[in-house]
């Protein structure tokens, strides 16, 4: 048992060692100050009560130092500026960890001090999507940076959320719901608590705990952004969920056939393949704070996600294709992993592109992020995964890894959060480099959930 205390309370102290080594922490310049001065008091000591040391350091000290004056007063002087270097070092931290809000009620102090300055410091990046991909995309980042913002589709008519929207008037909370999850610290007990489905024969049958409690600050906030501020400050997350649009909009697609759908969910499950969309109104007011987010970044990024459902309805608000165009930031569509079905059926990872540069501006995008793991089994709905087309004819830059989620054998066809985000900070580095630098070292935080 003592033995098994021991190298536990060793590793965890080799985890300190390790973290104050890590650089940005700002806790490294205070501590040397602080062993400096308490050297200084150590000397001051030994010359002030005339001990003998030998032929050591502290003799040479002795003979270089105050040669003319008494042990004393050498003493006093060196005692008192070690005085005066562990104070300031001591207010010096006393500053530096008071800066810090304790802001996560799941992290220990030191895991919450390095998600406060480390990843507070880290690149701004704003993330444009929704559904299912956008999530996992979040999941990985916020080990790099907490500034980031996810700006939310809110077109979406289906399910709990669907309900919601037309029985309460408000904007579908499902995919901030989703995106607020996984941002969170503590992430599975989260995720169990905000994705439960009530069974029953009543009115809740089918409705998401998470979807219900958004509601509920909505109607305490009086305004579902407000709402949704203080979900994401009580689950203590790393970063912003914003929706891209407070109007309540409907997604209406075309096909080539000549048909019209209306509403996310028949564009969704439409089988035939689709010409053009347009949102009503026709011309929703973006949420400032959106575009805000995506001209004050370092990275915008679009996707992952279903093109035509969770991606395209964003760029149908013409602000928000305005501010991408117009924003200096670096910006990156990340191409999924298989096709959907109906929707993509056939598409390479540059007709991805072309779509999105339809709907947003030519100029919209900088680089391109695609798999090149294309397993021999096929996906859950018996899809192809999605090729990239060689050689590359386009003045997008491409950048193509493993990014497939191997672990889950229920689902083949999604990304891996790990691969994926490691994938993009290479790729920032690389190219945007000179810009906010991400922790060239990535810490796993989320204390339910073990790194991949």
């Amino acid at each position: 048992m003592f033995r098994a205390l021991r190298a536990l309370t060793s590793r965890r102290i080799y985890q300190y060692l390790f973290f104050l080594l890590i650089p940005g922490i700002s806790l490294k310049r205070w501590l040397g100050v602080g062993a400096i001065g308490l050297a200084l008091i150590t000397v001051g000591v030994i010359f002030a009560l005339e001990i003998s040391t030998g032929p050591t350091f502290i003799s040479f000290l002795e003979s270089v130092s105050l040669r003319n004056e008494s042990p004393t007063l050498r003493g006093a002087v060196f005692i008192g500026f070690g005085v005066v270097g562990a104070s300031v070092a001591g207010i010096g931290l006393i500053r530096s960890l008071g800066t810090v809000r304790q802001r996560t009620r799941n992290l220990p102090f030191f895991e919450s001090f390095y998600v406060e300055r480390v990843l507070g410091s880290g690149p701004k990046i704003t993330v444009i999507g929704g559904g299912s991909g956008l999530p996992n995309l979040l999941r990985g980042l916020k080990h790099y940076t907490s500034n980031i913002t996810a700006v939310v589709t809110v077109a979406d008519d289906g399910g709990s959320s669907g309900r919601l929207r037309s029985e309460l008037g408000i904007l579908p909370p499902g995919d901030i719901r989703n995106c607020l999850v996984a941002l969170a610290d503590s992430e599975d007990i989260m995720h169990q608590l905000m994705d439960y489905r009530f069974e029953s024969d009543g009115q809740l049958d089918g409705h998401s705990f998470g979807n219900i409690f958004i509601a509920a600050l909505v109607g305490i906030g009086g305004d579902f952004y407000r709402g949704v501020e203080v979900a994401g400050e009580l689950l203590a997350i790393r970063g912003r969920v914003i929706p891209s649009t407070l109007s309540n909009v409907t997604l209406v697609g075309s096909t080539v056939s000549g048909e019209t759908l209306i509403g996310e969910t028949r564009v969704g499950n439409s089988s035939d393949r689709l010409r053009s969309l347009t949102l009503i109104p026709a011309d929703p007011t973006a949420h400032p704070e959106a575009i805000r987010a995506i001209e004050d970044a370092d990275m915008v990024m679009i996707g992952p996600g279903s093109l035509f459902t969770s991606i395209v309805p964003n760029l149908l608000i013409p602000s928000v294709t305005a501010a991408l165009l117009n924003s200096s930031a670096f910006k990156v569509y990340v191409c999924n992993v298989a096709e959907e079905p109906g929707q993509t059926e056939g598409y390479h990872a540059l007709d991805h592109l072309d779509v999105v540069r339809h709907y947003a501006g030519e100029r919209a995008i900088d680089l391109v992020v695609a798999n090149n793991n294309l397993p021999n089994h096929p996906t859950p709905a018996a899809l192809d995964f999605i090729q990239i087309r060689k050689p590359w004819k386009d003045d997008v830059l491409l950048v193509e890894a493993d990014l497939i989620d191997e672990t889950d054998h229920n689902s083949t066809a999604r990304h891996d959060s790990v691969k994926l985000s490691n994938a993009i900070v290479e790729a920032y580095r690389k190219y945007r480099g000179h810009r906010r630098r991400f922790p060239r070292v990535r810490l796993n935080l989320d204390l339910n959930r073990p790194d991949k």
